[in-house]
């Protein structure tokens, strides 16, 4: 059976197996999680309009995504890894509904991803 939009999303870009653990995949070891190739995953991803080719157009950080996906996976419980995982796709999803190819979202400081949330004294 294939993954779903938000098993895709929950691998491939926050870094979760379908037990919500922290495990890094690429599309081949992803396909391979799921028991489908490469090539399958990949039109899953295009159909579901999240090639890593857009993810440069749609404003939303999935780096900072992940790293919290990645820190909660060993600080907090599983329901909470979920809970992240689930608002962090609908976010993506309404981002995604706002792509323009014309705009281009990746001048992140991959340095502090947090950037945006500082207060006036550089305070978190």
């Amino acid at each position: 059976m294939n993954p779903t939009a938000f098993q895709i999303f929950c691998g491939y870009y926050l870094g979760l197996d379908s037990e919500f653990g922290a495990k890094f995949f690429n599309v081949h070891s992803l396909a391979a999680h799921y028991g489908i190739d490469a090539g399958t995953l990949q039109e899953l991803m295009a159909a579901h309009g999240m090639v890593p080719e857009n993810m440069r157009h749609i404003d939303f950080n999935v780096a900072k995504a992940h790293g919290i996906a990645q820190e909660l996976t060993f600080t907090a419980s599983r329901e909470d890894v979920i809970r992240h995982a689930r608002d962090s796709f609908d976010a993506f999803v309404q981002a995604a509904r706002k792509m323009d190819p014309a705009k281009v979202f990746e001048d992140i400081d991959y340095d502090d991803v947090w950037e945006d949330e500082k207060d006036n004294r550089g305070n978190r």
